[in-house]
């Protein structure tokens, strides 16, 4: 079956972070009886650490995104929870075209005390699947041009409509 998968997630920012900080906890949880000697703590180590894995892997596992079935011309967006996706066919309408933009605009982060308050210019690359109306059936957001590209090739061929590219330098 000819399938096109895009996830909705980033390990290293937003709550996905969280999910390698506590499995690298849990690691060194599981490591302190190595250097703290008392037969009660190598079993509160071995609970709290294999927890701590347990959670962090979980919360790795969860995320949002949007299959795309070529052959029977539907999409589903999904939540995948624990390897499972839990989300509902919808049938593609009939597509005029796709579309592969650029958008620039100003990131700012938000003050909390805590982390630096930054700003700067980015640049997204955006697929946009349109059908008949003006706004976009489907949409996904790329940081990486090349990717973006690649896949907006992929899907305009397996779903054999026009691909249009409005990218500014």
């Amino acid at each position: 079956m000819a399938y096109f998968n895009f996830k909705r997630r980033n390990l290293i920012s937003g709550p996905h972070l969280i999910g390698p900080l506590i499995i690298a906890a849990g690691i060194l949880v599981l490591l302190s009886p190595l250097f703290i000697f008392d037969k009660r703590s190598v079993v509160e180590a071995i609970s709290v650490g294999v927890g701590a894995i347990f959670l962090g892997m979980i919360i790795i596992s969860v995320y949002c995104g949007t299959l795309i079935d070529f052959p029977n011309k539907r999409y589903k967006n999904y939540v995948s929870i624990g390897y499972f996706r839990y989300g509902e066919w919808i049938c593609l309408p009939d597509l005029n075209n796709i579309t592969v933009v650029s958008v620039n605009y100003i990131r700012h982060n938000t003050p909390n005390g805590i982390s630096p308050t930054l700003s700067g210019q980015v640049t997204d690359y955006r697929i946009l699947i349109f059908s008949n109306d003006s706004e976009p059936v489907l949409s996904f957001i790329y940081s990486d041009i090349v990717e973006a590209v690649r896949d907006a090739e992929y899907i305009a061929s397996h779903l054999k409509v026009n691909l249009v590219y409005h990218l500014s330098n």
